[in-house]
Protein backbone atom coordinates (compact mmCIF):
# COMPACT_ATOMS: atom_id res chain seq x y z
CA UNK A 1 0.00 0.00 0.00
CA UNK A 2 1.52 3.67 -1.25
CA UNK A 3 2.32 5.10 2.20
CA UNK A 4 2.58 9.16 0.69
CA UNK A 5 2.22 10.86 4.44
CA UNK A 6 -0.72 13.34 5.08
CA UNK A 7 1.10 16.25 4.84
CA UNK A 8 2.58 15.87 1.53
CA UNK A 9 -0.64 14.94 -0.31
CA UNK A 10 -3.46 17.01 1.97
CA UNK A 11 -1.62 19.96 3.68
CA UNK A 12 0.82 20.54 0.95
CA UNK A 13 0.86 18.46 -1.90
CA UNK A 14 2.86 17.45 -5.19
CA UNK A 15 2.32 19.90 -7.90
CA UNK A 16 2.07 18.34 -11.31
CA UNK A 17 4.56 20.02 -13.63
CA UNK A 18 2.86 20.68 -16.91
CA UNK A 19 6.00 18.80 -18.61
CA UNK A 20 5.44 16.50 -21.61
CA UNK A 21 7.29 13.78 -23.25
CA UNK A 22 10.01 14.79 -26.22
CA UNK A 23 9.45 11.61 -28.25
CA UNK A 24 6.79 12.01 -30.80
CA UNK A 25 5.82 8.54 -30.83
CA UNK A 26 2.21 7.70 -29.95
CA UNK A 27 2.75 4.55 -27.63
CA UNK A 28 5.40 6.72 -25.54
CA UNK A 29 2.95 9.75 -25.58
CA UNK A 30 -0.51 6.92 -24.80
CA UNK A 31 2.03 5.43 -21.83
CA UNK A 32 2.78 8.87 -20.02
CA UNK A 33 -0.75 9.72 -20.03
CA UNK A 34 -1.52 6.18 -18.62
CA UNK A 35 1.30 7.53 -16.06
CA UNK A 36 -0.30 10.81 -15.07
CA UNK A 37 -4.09 9.44 -14.47
CA UNK A 38 -2.24 6.60 -12.07
CA UNK A 39 -0.58 9.61 -10.22
CA UNK A 40 -3.72 11.06 -9.98
CA UNK A 41 -5.52 8.42 -9.32
CA UNK A 42 -2.64 7.42 -6.43
CA UNK A 43 -2.02 4.06 -7.58
CA UNK A 44 1.53 5.25 -7.01
CA UNK A 45 3.00 1.80 -8.01
CA UNK A 46 1.25 1.62 -11.50
CA UNK A 47 2.75 4.80 -12.02
CA UNK A 48 6.53 4.28 -10.88
CA UNK A 49 6.63 1.35 -12.94
CA UNK A 50 5.09 3.39 -16.08
CA UNK A 51 7.43 5.88 -15.88
CA UNK A 52 10.23 3.68 -14.68
CA UNK A 53 10.14 2.47 -18.04
CA UNK A 54 9.77 5.75 -19.94
CA UNK A 55 12.59 7.49 -18.40
CA UNK A 56 15.02 4.81 -18.84
CA UNK A 57 14.02 4.89 -22.91
CA UNK A 58 13.95 8.42 -23.18
CA UNK A 59 15.31 10.27 -20.21
CA UNK A 60 13.62 13.45 -20.13
CA UNK A 61 13.15 16.03 -17.39
CA UNK A 62 9.18 15.10 -17.18
CA UNK A 63 9.80 11.56 -17.07
CA UNK A 64 12.22 11.89 -14.19
CA UNK A 65 10.00 14.37 -12.87
CA UNK A 66 6.94 12.38 -12.16
CA UNK A 67 8.98 9.15 -11.94
CA UNK A 68 10.27 10.99 -9.15
CA UNK A 69 7.35 11.34 -7.90
CA UNK A 70 5.46 8.74 -7.80
CA UNK A 71 8.51 7.26 -5.89
CA UNK A 72 7.48 9.96 -3.46
CA UNK A 73 3.86 7.83 -3.29
CA UNK A 74 5.31 4.47 -2.40
CA UNK A 75 7.57 6.07 0.27
CA UNK A 76 11.31 5.55 -1.89
CA UNK A 77 12.46 9.08 -0.91
CA UNK A 78 15.89 8.90 -1.52
CA UNK A 79 15.54 7.85 -5.26
CA UNK A 80 12.56 10.01 -5.36
CA UNK A 81 15.30 12.55 -4.22
CA UNK A 82 17.98 11.00 -6.91
CA UNK A 83 15.45 11.39 -9.77
CA UNK A 84 14.24 14.87 -9.10
CA UNK A 85 17.69 16.34 -8.93
CA UNK A 86 18.18 14.31 -12.44
CA UNK A 87 15.14 15.70 -13.94
CA UNK A 88 16.88 19.58 -12.85
CA UNK A 89 19.57 18.25 -14.93
CA UNK A 90 17.47 17.45 -18.01
CA UNK A 91 16.26 20.98 -18.00
CA UNK A 92 13.27 20.83 -15.72
CA UNK A 93 14.25 23.90 -13.85
CA UNK A 94 10.69 25.11 -12.77
CA UNK A 95 9.08 26.44 -9.20
CA UNK A 96 7.31 23.37 -9.17
CA UNK A 97 9.73 20.43 -9.46
CA UNK A 98 12.19 22.71 -6.92
CA UNK A 99 8.83 22.54 -4.39
CA UNK A 100 8.48 18.93 -5.31
CA UNK A 101 11.75 18.25 -4.20
CA UNK A 102 11.84 20.19 -1.04
CA UNK A 103 8.87 18.12 -0.28
CA UNK A 104 10.64 14.70 -0.67
CA UNK A 105 13.41 15.89 1.69
CA UNK A 106 10.51 17.18 4.02
CA UNK A 107 9.23 13.67 4.18
CA UNK A 108 12.65 12.47 4.55
CA UNK A 109 13.40 14.42 7.68
CA UNK A 110 15.66 16.80 5.89
CA UNK A 111 14.41 19.64 7.04
CA UNK A 112 16.99 22.13 6.11
CA UNK A 113 17.60 20.90 2.49
CA UNK A 114 13.70 21.42 2.07
CA UNK A 115 14.31 24.74 3.36
CA UNK A 116 17.12 25.75 0.72
CA UNK A 117 14.26 24.10 -2.16
CA UNK A 118 11.39 25.79 -1.32
CA UNK A 119 13.55 28.80 -1.25
CA UNK A 120 15.18 27.81 -4.78
CA UNK A 121 11.34 27.88 -5.81
CA UNK A 122 10.15 31.51 -4.79
CA UNK A 123 13.81 32.45 -6.16
CA UNK A 124 12.72 31.67 -9.75
CA UNK A 125 8.75 32.58 -9.04
CA UNK A 126 8.14 34.61 -6.23
CA UNK A 127 4.33 34.08 -6.41
CA UNK A 128 4.46 30.50 -6.14
CA UNK A 129 2.44 30.10 -3.04
CA UNK A 130 2.91 26.56 -2.58
CA UNK A 131 6.64 26.85 -1.58
CA UNK A 132 5.80 30.17 0.07
CA UNK A 133 3.44 28.15 2.10
CA UNK A 134 5.35 25.04 2.16
CA UNK A 135 8.53 27.06 3.56
CA UNK A 136 6.50 28.64 5.90
CA UNK A 137 4.94 25.80 7.82
CA UNK A 138 8.29 23.96 7.61
CA UNK A 139 10.13 26.91 9.47
CA UNK A 140 7.60 26.72 12.14
CA UNK A 141 8.13 23.54 12.64
CA UNK A 142 11.81 23.55 13.39
CA UNK A 143 11.31 26.64 15.53
CA UNK A 144 12.34 29.30 13.46
CA UNK A 145 8.88 31.45 14.37
CA UNK A 146 9.94 34.65 13.56
CA UNK A 147 11.17 34.00 9.89
CA UNK A 148 7.55 31.82 9.31
CA UNK A 149 5.89 35.05 10.60
CA UNK A 150 7.62 37.08 7.31
CA UNK A 151 7.11 33.91 4.85
CA UNK A 152 3.12 33.46 6.15
CA UNK A 153 3.06 37.39 5.81
CA UNK A 154 4.21 37.40 2.50
CA UNK A 155 1.96 34.18 1.62
CA UNK A 156 -1.08 36.39 3.23
CA UNK A 157 -0.32 38.83 0.35
CA UNK A 158 -0.81 36.43 -2.38
CA UNK A 159 -4.10 34.74 -0.69
CA UNK A 160 -5.96 37.03 1.37
CA UNK A 161 -8.60 34.80 1.88
CA UNK A 162 -6.96 31.50 2.46
CA UNK A 163 -7.83 30.70 5.63
CA UNK A 164 -4.84 28.28 6.25
CA UNK A 165 -2.32 30.79 6.20
CA UNK A 166 -4.23 32.90 8.09
CA UNK A 167 -4.52 29.97 10.81
CA UNK A 168 -0.48 30.14 10.32
CA UNK A 169 0.15 33.51 10.67
CA UNK A 170 -1.40 33.98 13.94
CA UNK A 171 0.23 30.57 14.99
CA UNK A 172 3.89 31.63 14.11
CA UNK A 173 3.29 35.14 15.76
CA UNK A 174 2.05 33.67 19.17
CA UNK A 175 5.29 31.58 19.25
CA UNK A 176 7.81 34.17 17.88
CA UNK A 177 6.42 36.08 21.11
CA UNK A 178 4.29 38.38 19.19
CA UNK A 179 0.99 37.94 21.65
CA UNK A 180 -0.62 41.55 20.88
CA UNK A 181 -0.24 40.86 17.16
CA UNK A 182 -1.72 37.60 17.11
CA UNK A 183 -4.32 38.71 19.03
CA UNK A 184 -4.65 41.66 16.18
CA UNK A 185 -4.09 39.01 13.04
CA UNK A 186 -7.15 36.67 14.51
CA UNK A 187 -9.71 39.79 14.18
CA UNK A 188 -8.76 40.83 11.15
CA UNK A 189 -8.44 37.37 9.64
CA UNK A 190 -12.52 37.01 10.58
CA UNK A 191 -12.83 40.40 9.06
CA UNK A 192 -11.27 39.34 5.83
CA UNK A 193 -12.54 35.65 5.72
CA UNK A 194 -16.07 36.31 7.30
CA UNK A 195 -18.62 33.78 8.17
CA UNK A 196 -15.44 31.03 8.01
CA UNK A 197 -16.55 28.94 11.35
CA UNK A 198 -14.43 26.50 10.54
CA UNK A 199 -11.41 29.07 10.83
CA UNK A 200 -13.04 30.93 13.78
CA UNK A 201 -12.79 27.45 15.45
CA UNK A 202 -9.08 26.96 14.61
CA UNK A 203 -8.35 30.03 15.46
CA UNK A 204 -9.65 29.84 19.28
CA UNK A 205 -7.91 27.13 19.72
CA UNK A 206 -4.95 28.40 19.26
CA UNK A 207 -5.35 31.41 21.00
CA UNK A 208 -6.49 28.75 24.07
CA UNK A 209 -3.43 27.37 23.64
CA UNK A 210 -1.46 30.17 24.42
CA UNK A 211 -3.59 31.31 27.03
CA UNK A 212 -5.26 33.84 25.16
CA UNK A 213 -8.68 32.87 26.50
CA UNK A 214 -10.95 35.98 26.46
CA UNK A 215 -9.58 36.07 22.20
CA UNK A 216 -10.93 32.71 22.17
CA UNK A 217 -14.17 33.22 23.64
CA UNK A 218 -14.75 36.25 20.96
CA UNK A 219 -13.92 33.73 18.26
CA UNK A 220 -15.82 30.98 19.60
CA UNK A 221 -18.93 33.18 19.79
CA UNK A 222 -18.66 34.19 16.39
CA UNK A 223 -18.63 30.36 15.27
CA UNK A 224 -21.74 29.32 17.51
CA UNK A 225 -23.50 32.13 15.75
CA UNK A 226 -22.67 30.90 12.66
CA UNK A 227 -23.16 27.26 13.77
CA UNK A 228 -25.27 26.95 16.89
CA UNK A 229 -26.08 23.72 16.49
CA UNK A 230 -22.16 22.62 16.23
CA UNK A 231 -20.95 20.62 19.38
CA UNK A 232 -18.34 20.98 18.87
CA UNK A 233 -18.26 25.04 18.52
CA UNK A 234 -20.54 24.74 21.68
CA UNK A 235 -18.28 22.36 24.09
CA UNK A 236 -15.15 24.31 22.90
CA UNK A 237 -16.91 27.87 23.96
CA UNK A 238 -17.91 26.29 27.10
CA UNK A 239 -14.69 25.50 28.05
CA UNK A 240 -13.13 28.87 27.32
CA UNK A 241 -15.72 30.10 29.19
CA UNK A 242 -14.54 27.99 31.99
CA UNK A 243 -10.88 29.19 31.59
CA UNK A 244 -11.86 32.58 31.88
CA UNK A 245 -13.78 31.81 35.18
CA UNK A 246 -16.88 31.95 34.21
CA UNK A 247 -18.81 28.97 35.05
CA UNK A 248 -22.21 30.41 34.55
CA UNK A 249 -21.95 31.82 30.87
CA UNK A 250 -20.19 27.60 30.77
CA UNK A 251 -23.36 26.31 32.25
CA UNK A 252 -25.82 28.29 29.75
CA UNK A 253 -23.64 27.25 26.55
CA UNK A 254 -24.27 23.67 27.49
CA UNK A 255 -27.46 23.95 28.54
CA UNK A 256 -30.26 21.80 26.53
CA UNK A 257 -26.88 19.85 24.75
CA UNK A 258 -27.59 16.14 23.63
CA UNK A 259 -26.00 13.96 26.52
CA UNK A 260 -23.57 11.99 23.90
CA UNK A 261 -22.53 15.98 23.02
CA UNK A 262 -18.75 15.48 21.74
CA UNK A 263 -16.47 12.70 22.93
CA UNK A 264 -17.52 10.45 25.66
CA UNK A 265 -18.49 11.98 28.56
CA UNK A 266 -17.17 15.41 27.86
CA UNK A 267 -20.39 17.37 28.47
CA UNK A 268 -20.80 16.03 31.71
CA UNK A 269 -17.18 16.67 32.76
CA UNK A 270 -17.78 19.98 31.87
CA UNK A 271 -20.80 20.71 33.46
CA UNK A 272 -18.90 18.96 36.83
CA UNK A 273 -16.21 21.49 35.96
CA UNK A 274 -18.67 24.36 35.89
CA UNK A 275 -20.77 23.52 38.99
CA UNK A 276 -17.69 23.15 40.89
CA UNK A 277 -16.41 26.83 40.18
CA UNK A 278 -20.08 27.88 41.23
CA UNK A 279 -19.39 25.90 44.55
CA UNK A 280 -21.92 23.15 44.50
CA UNK A 281 -19.31 20.34 44.64
CA UNK A 282 -21.88 17.62 45.57
CA UNK A 283 -23.81 18.46 42.11
CA UNK A 284 -20.17 18.54 40.09
CA UNK A 285 -19.10 15.14 42.18
CA UNK A 286 -22.63 13.43 40.19
CA UNK A 287 -21.25 14.68 37.00
CA UNK A 288 -17.75 14.08 37.09
CA UNK A 289 -18.19 10.27 38.33
CA UNK A 290 -20.66 9.80 35.46
CA UNK A 291 -18.10 11.01 33.05
CA UNK A 292 -15.66 8.66 34.29
CA UNK A 293 -18.04 5.82 34.45
CA UNK A 294 -18.18 6.60 30.72
CA UNK A 295 -14.30 6.65 29.96
CA UNK A 296 -12.44 4.83 32.88
CA UNK A 297 -9.40 5.16 31.45
CA UNK A 298 -10.15 8.88 30.31
CA UNK A 299 -6.45 10.65 31.63
CA UNK A 300 -7.87 13.96 31.50
CA UNK A 301 -11.04 12.76 33.52
CA UNK A 302 -8.90 11.58 36.26
CA UNK A 303 -7.31 14.41 36.59
CA UNK A 304 -10.80 16.53 37.04
CA UNK A 305 -12.23 13.91 39.81
CA UNK A 306 -8.37 15.02 41.43
CA UNK A 307 -8.95 18.23 41.09
CA UNK A 308 -12.54 17.92 42.49
CA UNK A 309 -11.15 16.53 45.53
CA UNK A 310 -9.16 18.76 46.37
CA UNK A 311 -11.29 21.30 46.35
CA UNK A 312 -12.89 19.04 48.79
CA UNK A 313 -10.10 19.11 51.27
CA UNK A 314 -9.62 15.25 50.68
CA UNK A 315 -5.86 15.64 48.99
CA UNK A 316 -4.56 12.48 49.91
CA UNK A 317 -7.51 10.88 47.67
CA UNK A 318 -6.56 13.52 45.10
CA UNK A 319 -3.15 11.97 45.44
CA UNK A 320 -4.30 7.90 44.57
CA UNK A 321 -6.58 9.23 42.03
CA UNK A 322 -3.58 11.31 40.02
CA UNK A 323 -0.82 8.19 40.44
CA UNK A 324 -3.76 5.75 38.70
CA UNK A 325 -4.00 8.81 36.14
CA UNK A 326 -0.19 8.85 36.17
CA UNK A 327 -0.01 5.18 35.54
CA UNK A 328 -2.01 5.58 32.25
CA UNK A 329 0.02 8.44 30.79
CA UNK A 330 3.56 8.63 32.80
CA UNK A 331 4.56 11.73 30.53
CA UNK A 332 1.87 13.87 31.17
CA UNK A 333 3.32 17.02 32.92
CA UNK A 334 -0.05 18.10 34.15
CA UNK A 335 -0.40 15.06 36.48
CA UNK A 336 2.88 15.67 38.89
CA UNK A 337 1.96 19.15 38.96
CA UNK A 338 -1.81 18.57 40.31
CA UNK A 339 0.65 16.13 43.33
CA UNK A 340 2.45 19.09 43.97
CA UNK A 341 -0.81 21.10 44.80
CA UNK A 342 -1.97 17.95 46.67
CA UNK A 343 1.37 18.08 48.48
CA UNK A 344 1.89 21.62 49.51
CA UNK A 345 -1.87 22.05 51.08
CA UNK A 346 -0.69 19.09 53.17
CA UNK A 347 1.94 20.98 53.97
CA UNK A 348 4.60 18.41 52.42
CA UNK A 349 6.63 20.95 50.97
CA UNK A 350 9.73 18.79 49.99
CA UNK A 351 7.05 16.65 47.86
CA UNK A 352 5.55 19.61 46.33
CA UNK A 353 8.96 20.95 44.97
CA UNK A 354 10.22 17.47 43.73
CA UNK A 355 6.50 17.13 42.01
CA UNK A 356 7.27 20.57 40.51
CA UNK A 357 11.02 19.48 39.33
CA UNK A 358 9.45 16.11 37.84
CA UNK A 359 6.60 18.10 35.86
CA UNK A 360 9.58 20.27 34.36
CA UNK A 361 11.62 17.54 33.27
CA UNK A 362 8.63 17.00 31.37
CA UNK A 363 7.48 19.99 29.62
CA UNK A 364 10.42 22.84 30.37
CA UNK A 365 7.85 25.62 29.52
CA UNK A 366 5.34 24.20 32.15
CA UNK A 367 4.73 27.99 33.58
CA UNK A 368 2.57 26.93 35.98
CA UNK A 369 5.20 24.59 37.49
CA UNK A 370 7.24 27.77 37.99
CA UNK A 371 4.50 29.41 40.23
CA UNK A 372 3.97 26.79 42.51
CA UNK A 373 7.82 26.18 42.94
CA UNK A 374 7.61 30.47 43.59
CA UNK A 375 5.17 29.72 46.26
CA UNK A 376 7.01 27.12 47.58
CA UNK A 377 9.92 29.24 47.86
CA UNK A 378 8.13 32.31 49.49
CA UNK A 379 6.85 30.23 51.83
CA UNK A 380 10.16 29.27 53.36
CA UNK A 381 11.40 32.46 53.12
CA UNK A 382 14.13 31.91 50.03
CA UNK A 383 12.52 35.30 47.95
CA UNK A 384 15.24 35.27 45.89
CA UNK A 385 14.51 31.35 44.75
CA UNK A 386 10.96 32.95 44.68
CA UNK A 387 11.76 35.76 42.39
CA UNK A 388 13.62 33.41 39.71
CA UNK A 389 10.56 31.54 39.49
CA UNK A 390 8.25 33.61 39.00
CA UNK A 391 10.33 35.71 36.27
CA UNK A 392 10.23 32.38 34.63
CA UNK A 393 6.40 31.81 35.10
CA UNK A 394 5.90 35.49 33.69
CA UNK A 395 8.51 35.13 30.19
CA UNK A 396 6.70 31.45 29.68
CA UNK A 397 3.13 33.30 30.15
CA UNK A 398 3.46 37.02 30.07
CA UNK A 399 -0.80 37.61 29.81
CA UNK A 400 -1.09 35.90 33.17
CA UNK A 401 -2.38 38.37 36.06
CA UNK A 402 -1.00 35.65 38.86
CA UNK A 403 2.11 35.57 37.81
CA UNK A 404 3.07 38.94 37.54
CA UNK A 405 1.25 39.43 41.21
CA UNK A 406 3.30 36.78 42.62
CA UNK A 407 6.45 38.56 41.24
CA UNK A 408 5.47 41.85 42.61
CA UNK A 409 4.65 40.82 46.15
CA UNK A 410 7.93 38.83 45.76
CA UNK A 411 9.76 41.92 44.60
CA UNK A 412 7.59 44.01 47.54
CA UNK A 413 9.47 41.79 49.50
CA UNK A 414 12.98 42.02 49.35
CA UNK A 415 12.52 45.87 49.46
CA UNK A 416 12.53 46.45 45.16
CA UNK A 417 9.72 49.10 45.59
CA UNK A 418 10.43 49.74 41.54
CA UNK A 419 10.57 46.63 40.04
CA UNK A 420 7.45 45.85 42.18
CA UNK A 421 5.38 49.13 41.43
CA UNK A 422 6.12 47.77 37.55
CA UNK A 423 4.44 44.49 37.87
CA UNK A 424 1.55 45.51 39.92
CA UNK A 425 0.82 48.03 37.42
CA UNK A 426 1.02 45.39 34.91
CA UNK A 427 -0.90 43.25 37.02
CA UNK A 428 -3.85 45.82 36.61
CA UNK A 429 -3.29 46.74 32.72
CA UNK A 430 -3.89 42.60 32.03
CA UNK A 431 -6.70 42.18 35.00
CA UNK A 432 -8.50 45.68 35.93
CA UNK A 433 -10.88 42.88 38.45
CA UNK A 434 -7.81 41.68 39.95
CA UNK A 435 -8.91 42.76 43.67
CA UNK A 436 -5.02 41.30 45.02
CA UNK A 437 -3.50 42.90 42.77
CA UNK A 438 -4.81 46.27 43.96
CA UNK A 439 -4.36 45.76 47.42
CA UNK A 440 -0.55 44.80 46.82
CA UNK A 441 -0.20 48.24 45.20
CA UNK A 442 -2.04 49.97 48.19
CA UNK A 443 0.30 48.55 50.33
CA UNK A 444 2.80 49.63 48.22
CA UNK A 445 1.72 53.23 48.27
CA UNK A 446 1.32 53.21 51.77
CA UNK A 447 4.83 52.25 52.47
CA UNK A 448 5.66 55.67 50.08
CA UNK A 449 3.45 57.75 51.80
CA UNK A 450 1.03 57.75 48.94
CA UNK A 451 -2.07 57.02 51.26
CA UNK A 452 -4.75 58.67 49.41
CA UNK A 453 -3.79 56.97 46.34
CA UNK A 454 -3.66 53.79 48.65
CA UNK A 455 -6.54 53.86 49.75
CA UNK A 456 -8.49 54.75 46.19
CA UNK A 457 -6.88 51.46 45.43
CA UNK A 458 -8.18 49.21 48.53
CA UNK A 459 -11.67 50.27 47.85
CA UNK A 460 -11.43 49.45 44.19
CA UNK A 461 -10.33 45.71 46.14
CA UNK A 462 -13.62 46.01 48.11
CA UNK A 463 -15.56 46.73 45.38
CA UNK A 464 -14.34 43.71 43.43
CA UNK A 465 -14.04 41.36 46.26
CA UNK A 466 -16.54 42.30 49.37
CA UNK A 467 -15.68 39.86 52.04
CA UNK A 468 -11.92 40.86 51.44
CA UNK A 469 -10.92 41.29 54.96
CA UNK A 470 -7.25 42.66 54.45
CA UNK A 471 -8.38 45.29 52.94
CA UNK A 472 -10.82 46.18 55.39
CA UNK A 473 -8.02 46.26 57.80
CA UNK A 474 -5.44 47.63 56.16
CA UNK A 475 -8.31 50.55 55.23
CA UNK A 476 -8.79 50.83 58.43
CA UNK A 477 -5.25 51.72 59.24
CA UNK A 478 -5.00 54.33 56.62
CA UNK A 479 -8.37 56.11 57.55
CA UNK A 480 -6.99 56.42 60.98
CA UNK A 481 -3.55 57.69 60.01
CA UNK A 482 -5.43 60.09 57.76
CA UNK A 483 -7.49 61.45 60.52
CA UNK A 484 -10.27 59.88 59.26
CA UNK A 485 -11.89 57.86 62.23
CA UNK A 486 -15.48 57.42 61.06
CA UNK A 487 -14.25 56.07 58.01
CA UNK A 488 -12.01 53.67 60.06
CA UNK A 489 -14.64 52.45 62.16
CA UNK A 490 -16.71 51.55 59.40
CA UNK A 491 -13.74 49.64 57.70
CA UNK A 492 -13.48 47.91 61.21
CA UNK A 493 -16.97 47.18 60.85
CA UNK A 494 -17.38 45.57 57.39
CA UNK A 495 -14.05 43.61 58.36
CA UNK A 496 -15.88 41.84 61.05
CA UNK A 497 -18.65 41.13 59.40
CA UNK A 498 -16.54 38.85 57.41
CA UNK A 499 -15.93 35.15 57.97
CA UNK A 500 -12.11 34.41 58.01
CA UNK A 501 -10.86 32.36 55.00
CA UNK A 502 -8.08 29.34 55.73
CA UNK A 503 -6.84 30.46 52.64
CA UNK A 504 -5.04 32.77 50.96
CA UNK A 505 -5.61 34.17 47.59
CA UNK A 506 -2.90 32.71 45.71
CA UNK A 507 -3.95 29.44 47.60
CA UNK A 508 -7.38 29.44 45.89
CA UNK A 509 -6.33 30.36 42.70
CA UNK A 510 -4.15 26.97 43.11
CA UNK A 511 -7.25 24.93 43.03
CA UNK A 512 -9.76 26.39 41.11
CA UNK A 513 -7.18 25.79 38.55
CA UNK A 514 -8.82 23.78 36.10
CA UNK A 515 -6.35 20.71 35.29
CA UNK A 516 -6.16 21.59 32.11
CA UNK A 517 -3.05 20.03 30.30
CA UNK A 518 -3.20 23.52 28.09
CA UNK A 519 -2.18 25.08 31.69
Amino acid sequence: MARLHVQILAALGLTLFGLHPVANAQSTNEDFARGVQAFEAHDFATAQQVFSLLARQHPSAANYGYLAMAEVGEGNLKQAIADFKKSIQLGGSSASIYYNLGLAYLEDRQSPAAVQEFRQAISLDSKYLPARYALGVTLLNSGQARKAVVCFTEARKLAPHDPRIWANLVKAQFEAGEIQEAIDTAEDAMQTVPNDARLAVTLATVCIQHQQIQAARNLLEDANELMPDNPEVRLLLAKASLMAGEPVEALAVLKGMPQGSGESGEKLLLMGEARALTGNLNAAAVDVMAALRESPGNVQFLATYAWLQQLQRRYMDALATLAKARALEPQAAFLPYRMGVSYYFLGQLQQAEKACEEALQLSPQYASAYLLLGIIKFQTKDFRAAESNFRKAVSLNPSEALFHRELGVTLLEQRKAAEARKQLDLVLTIDPKDAEGYFWRAKLLADQGARREAIADLKSAVELKPDYSKAYTELAKLYTAEGQPQQAAIALAEQKKIKASSNSAVQDQLLKNLPDALR
